[in-house]
């Protein structure tokens, strides 16, 4: 007597947890974020391009840090890292299809394809 297994071919959809690593991985972003974000005297001064090293340097970078929130930015960043993983999963990948009809539109196509490997191997 045959005993068939079954297999399942579902996968798992779990919506929770890829929101919540894509929330995680979107909060350390956003904190880190932070630090590179510049503010508008900064971004005015590097538009009209006045004072470009005072941006790079990295007491620029730590004062920038110290007067924003780290909940503030890593709240923005979770966020919109849960929306991405949520349109996513709304607005899933089209796969191709698998089409295994050959017409002679591809037929004529590929006919100098096959023209040339018939040269290059019947010699």
């Amino acid at each position: 007597m045959d005993v068939n297994k079954v297999q399942t071919a579902q996968s798992n959809n779990n919506v929770y947890r890829t929101t919540a690593v894509a929330s995680a991985i979107g909060a350390v972003a956003g904190a880190g974020a932070r630090y590179v974000v510049p503010t508008k005297s900064e971004l005015s001064s590097l538009i009209n391009k006045d004072a470009v090293d005072s941006f790079i340097s990295s007491s620029a970078a730590n004062a920038r840090g110290s007067n924003r929130s780290i909940l503030k930015y890593g709240g923005i960043g979770a966020l919109a890292a849960a929306g991405l993983a949520l349109l996513s999963k709304i607005f899933p990948n089209k796969k191709p299809e698998n089409n295994t009809d050959y017409s002679k539109m591809g037929a004529l196509l590929d006919a100098p394809d096959y023209a040339v490997e018939i040269m290059w191997y019947g010699e």
